[in-house]
């Protein structure tokens, strides 16, 4: 019995005294909205209020949902939240749409904070 408490009372402290590890799922997550006119955008632009720069995605419109931000980004977002800014365009670069969003992100993937959920 002995030999058999010492191994695992060894192994209790090992994992008690490692860091807590971050276990991500393996989803993809992307934020953006739903258009609900007629025609579709003809396309978006998402700027990073904080550091001006224009987010870049991954994802692509599936039927009216127009993404704005994913996992892609996350490199380009504050943990805390950041303030972007949404221009939508139509076939003729006018602008038929604005919205703000407030998007952060933790370890594994964007977090939505605020921001519309459907346009215009």
């Amino acid at each position: 019995m002995k030999s058999f408490v010492l191994p695992v009372a060894a192994a209790g402290l090992l994992i008690a005294s490692c860091d807590e590890a971050v276990f991500c799922t393996e989803e993809f997550r992307s934020i953006g909205f739903t258009w609900t006119a007629s025609p579709m955008p003809d396309s978006v632009l998402v700027t990073n209020i904080r550091t001006g720069d224009p987010i870049h995605i991954m994802s692509e419109p599936y039927e009216q949902f127009i993404p704005i931000v994913d996992d892609g980004s996350m490199n380009q977002l504050n943990s805390s939240g950041d303030s972007l800014k949404v221009l939508v365009f139509n076939n003729q670069d006018s602008i038929i749409a604005t919205a703000w969003y407030v998007v952060g992100k933790d370890n594994c993937h964007i977090i939505f904070q605020s921001g519309p959920e459907f346009l215009p």
